[in-house]
């Protein structure tokens, strides 16, 4: 695969880096395993220089097949950009099942509820056998996952409101500020109507930057990682200063 990759195979490559990602395969790992630098595994996984033998070998090491892959990257093609009310609703009744939800939306395995938020194995097949009800997932070849939402969705109806109110607002306001680990930042402005709408844009991109960072970071870290909640958030002063 020398050639310039087109939509096709671009979708097929991104599903085999999420298999390899859910199969606990960094690229780190990758290259030791296969002798090789990490920039070329890096290039592998983006279609360059790819042969067909490389390609059937990490399908091996991701424990699927190219014809799982293919079905793999149809479903992510078809996947939704909104939830019914009902679905919302639903997510956002049990802190557990929501957490089991976003992990599968962006792109860990089920394991990953125990592993980094301590929920026991037999309540998260439960919270999966849920989601499939709920029409939110899929179950694909070889027991993988696959979320009917695209990571990029935008949370900003009323039941996702109050399930931050309850249950992550306090993870904001118990931060302590002064401590040098605290990674924050801060500005204040003086917005227009239309500046406010640009900040809403702003943090929207953000949390899209974030996730590239986060899959980037989960390619190519040679540490572990631990979970971190990251909030942008801005508000009127007008309460606090007067008309």
């Amino acid at each position: 695969m020398n050639d310039p990759v087109d939509g096709e195979a671009a979708s097929l490559l991104a599903a085999l880096r999420r298999a390899l990602r859910g199969a606990g395969w960094t690229q780190a790992r990758l290259a030791e395993e296969l002798g090789v630098g990490s920039a070329t595994v890096k290039r592998w996984l983006h279609g360059r220089g790819l042969s067909f033998n490389t390609l059937a070998h990490l399908c091996r090491l991701a424990d699927t097949s190219l014809t799982e892959l293919a079905d793999d990257s149809r479903l992510s093609a078809q996947a939704e950009d909104h939830l019914t009310l009902a679905q919302e609703e639903a997510l956002t009744q049990d802190s557990s099942l929501s957490t089991v939800f976003f992990l599968i939306v962006n792109g860990w395995p089920p394991s990953e509820a125990t592993e980094g938020f301590r929920i026991p194995p037999e309540v998260v097949e439960q919270h999966v056998a849920r989601l499939e009800r709920l029409a939110l997932v899929d179950r694909l070849p070889g027991g993988r996952l696959r979320a009917r939402l695209s990571p990029s969705h935008a949370w900003q109806r009323a039941p996702m409101r109050r399930h931050f109110e309850r249950h992550l607002k306090q993870l904001f306001v118990t931060i302590d500020y002064g401590d040098p680990a605290t990674i924050f930042g801060a500005e204040t402005c003086k917005l227009s109507p239309l500046g406010v709408a640009r900040v809403r844009e702003l943090i929207e991109r953000f949390r899209g930057d974030l996730r590239a960072i986060e899959l980037e970071d989960r390619r190519t870290a040679a540490l572990p990682g631990e979970w971190h909640a990251i909030l942008a958030v801005a508000r009127s002063m007008r309460p606090l200063i007067g008309p």
